[in-house]
């Protein structure tokens, strides 16, 4: 499910999460995140007081971003307005909060892989 990263969007991922854990048919989730926003932060947030029963694994893309904070970049204008947008600062929060982060976007399917074994699946 793509929810987007512009500005304004009709859901975040911690408001989907009630969704996902009510699913049962749902076992996993992989999410492809951007610098800019807080959505990732508010996840983290979400599944550290939630205790989410589903492995999630995210990608961080533009990670280079963290060197030129205030340039503007991407198909939406994407900008890192402050330390709770940085790539670094996303990736910190997921995985204190236990979610898995791929280095490189081809490490997603193993990392899935072995969150699903690890789950009991």
């Amino acid at each position: 499910m793509s929810i987007g990263g512009d500005a304004v969007i009709g859901s975040t991922y911690a408001e989907l999460m009630p969704l996902f854990e009510a699913d049962p048919e749902t076992k996993a989730i992989a999410i492809y995140s951007e610098p800019g926003g807080r959505m990732e932060a508010e996840l983290a947030d979400w599944v550290r007081e939630n205790r989410s029963r589903l492995p999630i694994v995210a990608f961080m893309a533009g990670r280079f971003m963290d060197e030129m904070p205030g340039m503007r970049f991407g198909h939406a204008g994407t900008i890192v307005e402050g330390k709770a947008d940085t790539t670094a600062d996303k990736i910190e929060r997921m995985r204190a909060a236990g979610i898995s982060v791929a280095e490189r976007i081809e490490d997603i399917p193993a990392l899935v892989k072995e969150r699903l074994a690890k789950a009991g699946h």
